[in-house]
């Protein structure tokens, strides 16, 4: 085991290790961007730490993958063939005897009684071609957990389509990795073999990024050894390049060697699973970026919209005020008209007065305020259900644009994440279709103008309730007309005409302008409080229901910043322990 090998140095680094794994755990629980088989993956590299240094072998189904082994093994352990014969992960321990165990469908387990698996377990993967899927599946998912690659490939045939798109993808992994070019037998010259090994180096610069370890080799010639004896053998071992092989894999990489690369195999997992995290987290970023400009261009429409309200029913408020003005003008006519000294007898019937005041003065004015307040209400409605309208246009492209973005970043992003936002997306949308659908005209014309018109009525009477000469002067006029001498009636009239007559017309016109303008007063207030809170109304109905919606963002905006923070502080500690360990001697 591991432990065995350790010196203090190196166990202190494996302690760290282990802590930032849980760290690294703990983070990916937090974030539901994080694929379900990262923290599954960084389980099982957690776990293998404790296990012996695992040589993984990968490449395409007759590469010879299990000739190679067999080789190492000096025993066909393995089945070979010329068809897909590992169908399923191998992993070969140590064993006082030979024997196999089945796992799981999917894994099976070899022991065997070579020295070399004392402290080296191998794995035997499945083929890497793209046309068994099911067996790339199954490799990809055990690479995380090797502490060192063999990547055999074919001599007669190096570097396949499928083998470079292999490589690619297990470049991030940040794996050592060790190129074998099997089937060297059948290069027939020299030259054909250096031909074949520069194509190799080449190709591994470009697609590893650095220059691996390669070894040319034949398993073939391995086995051909093995029946053969004396110099006939010692040739063809000679031959199949396996020594060297060897001396690399359990000299080379001795003891010390094997646990440092060990040390250094989950690091490079974590920050392939930072990486990808990183992508993910700028993906959310990039989506509650678009959604936190969804919340802001309501917002806006909602401030432009208050503001074009305000601006136009100032406009539509004068028009209802112009009513009582003409109304204002009307009585001021009326007054003057009547009271004058030639309409004196008039003036003592006060309800003749009143009734002439409301006919020629108040006239349909209530129904002039009944249609305004029906054109406002009318006004107010429309452009109401027009914002509703309008959030809910925007939304529904805005829902339509998220599902054909999100759709392309299909395993990037949580489904739960973009379900929840679908779904607060399309519960304001809903609500929008609702309110728009609920809107009674009628009622809410009622609900605003029913107290209106009896005010308007009422004060404009009220006005013309003191149009009266008086019970005194009622009774000096009376008396004057009884007189038959004229004297009397002279000098009333004389003073009616010249003293009360402009008084009671100057007292009037004062009393009924002050009414008018208590009236256009009240109608101003009652119209601006009620249309204050019909349109606060309208935008907090808005505002409540765009508020789930706007919380989620806010509330994903900064767990995601969090995180973000998160990762940086790990993929830092990260790539110090990495310098820590190469640096041990």
């Amino acid at each position: 085991m591991i432990k065995a090998v350790l010196q203090e140095q190196q166990r202190k680094l494996l302690e760290q290790e282990r802590h930032l794994a849980q760290e690294l755990q703990a983070c990916l629980v937090s974030f539901e961007g994080a694929e379900a088989s990262h923290r599954a993956t960084l389980q099982q590299i957690t776990t293998s730490l404790e296990d012996l240094f695992l040589l993984v072998v990968v490449g395409e189904f007759n590469a010879g993958k299990s000739a190679c082994i067999n080789a190492l093994l000096r025993k066909e352990v393995l089945e070979e063939g010329v068809i897909p014969t590992t169908h399923q992960i191998t992993i070969v321990r140590y064993g006082p005897v030979k024997k196999q165990m089945q796992n799981s469908q999917s894994l099976l387990e070899i022991e065997y009684p070579a020295n070399f698996l004392h402290d080296i377990s191998i794995v035997d993967t499945p083929g890497v071609n793209a046309v068994l899927r099911e067996h790339e599946r199954l490799t990809e998912e055990f690479i995380p957990r090797s502490d060192l690659l063999l990547f055999i490939t074919s001599a007669d045939r190096p570097f396949t389509q499928s083998e470079r798109l292999f490589l690619e993808r297990i470049r991030a992994w940040g794996k050592i990795v060790v190129i074998i070019v099997n089937k060297i037998d059948l290069l027939r010259t020299p030259r054909d073999q250096e031909q074949v090994m520069a194509f190799i180096r080449d190709n591994c610069k470009h697609l590893l990024g650095f220059q691996p370890q390669i070894f040319p080799v034949s398993a073939l010639l391995v086995y051909k050894a093995q029946s053969a004896i004396g110099h006939e053998a010692v040739g063809l071992w000679e031959q199949s390049g396996f020594g060297p092989l060897e001396n690399y894999l359990f000299h080379t990489l001795d003891a010390e060697e094997r646990v440092r690369l060990k040390l250094l195999s989950p690091l490079g997992v974590m920050n392939r699973l930072l990486a990808e995290t990183r992508t993910a987290l700028q993906q959310y970023v990039t989506l509650l970026a678009e959604d936190a400009r969804t919340v802001n261009t309501i917002d806006q429409q909602l401030q432009l919209y208050r503001e074009d309200m305000m601006k136009n029913f100032s406009h539509r408020l004068g028009e209802v005020e112009n009513i009582i003005l003409e109304m204002r003008i009307r009585g001021d006519h009326f007054l003057d008209d009547t009271i004058r000294l030639g309409r004196v007898l008039n003036l003592v019937h006060s309800r003749r007065i009143q009734e002439e005041f409301g006919r020629e003065v108040v006239g349909d004015t209530a129904q002039h305020i009944d249609q305004a307040m029906q054109e406002l209400i009318d006004w107010l409605v429309e452009h109401e259900q027009r914002l509703w309208q309008d959030v809910m246009e925007y939304l529904n492209r805005r829902r339509k644009v998220s599902i054909r973005r999100d759709s392309q970043l299909l395993g990037s992003v949580s489904y739960q994440f973009d379900y929840n936002r679908r779904t607060l997306l399309q519960s304001v949308a809903q609500t929008a279709s609702r309110v728009i659908q609920s809107y009674d005209r009628r009622v809410e014309a009622m609900e605003l103008s029913q107290n209106l018109r009896t005010a308007v009525t009422q004060a404009a009477i009220a006005g013309a309730g003191g149009i009266s000469l008086g019970a005194f002067v009622v009774g000096v006029v009376g008396t004057a007309i009884a007189d038959v001498t004229g004297i009397l009636a002279g000098a009333v009239l004389f003073g009616l005409g010249l003293y009360i007559i402009p008084a009671l017309r100057h007292r009037a016109k004062q009393d009924f302008e002050e009414k008018m303008e208590e009236l256009r007063q009240r109608l101003h207030h009652a119209l601006s409080d009620q249309f204050t809170k019909q349109l606060n109304y309208s935008l907090s109905r808005v505002q409540d229901a765009i508020a789930p919606y706007t919380r989620f963002v806010r509330a994903e905006q900064q767990k995601t910043t969090e995180v973000q923070s998160k990762v940086t502080e790990l993929t830092n500690q990260v790539l110090a322990l990495k310098s820590q360990i190469e640096s041990v001697n």
